[in-house]
Order: structure tokens, then sequence, then C-alpha cells
């Protein structure tokens, strides 16, 4: 057995596939840009900008991150990108 018990090869071919999908846009996604934006986001808003309040506002944005990805897709197909 090459993976998980009970993994087909050809599942875990494709896990090993997305891992490495998965390592390239990790080290391809730039958390500074997206601090920047957290930081930003708070100031505008009239909130005080801290460490625990740019990471309350993260993990609230990560939250809902999922739903954000499939908005985001459907208005690029609609819009033929």
């Amino acid at each position: 057995m090459t993976g998980f018990e009970g993994e087909t090869d050809q599942e875990f071919e494709e896990r090993k596939k997305k891992e490495k999908v998965i390592e390239e846009v990790a080290a391809w996604i730039d958390t500074r840009v997206i601090a920047e934006m957290v930081a930003d986001h708070l100031e505008q808003e009239g909130e005080e900008v801290t460490v625990e309040s740019c990471k309350e506002a993260w993990l609230g944005t990560l939250e809902n991150l999922g739903s954000g990805i499939g908005i985001a897709r459907s208005c690029g197909e609609a819009a033929g990108l």
C-alpha cells in the first residue's frame, strides 16, 4: 500500500498531485500583502490596528473564504475570464 489504508493507487496519486499544487500556491501567496490589506481595512473602518484585531479580522475572513471563492469564480466565468 502506498498511501492511506484502503486508498487506491489512483487516489494516492491524486492526493499527492493536490498536495503539490497546495505547496506551490502557498509559496506564491504573499502574506505581507494580505496583512497590509487587513490592517488597511481596519484603519478605514476606524478600528484600532493591533496584532490581535488583525488576527480576528483575518480569522473572520477565513471563515467566509470558501463561499467567497465560489462567488469570485462565478463572477469571473460570467465575465468570460
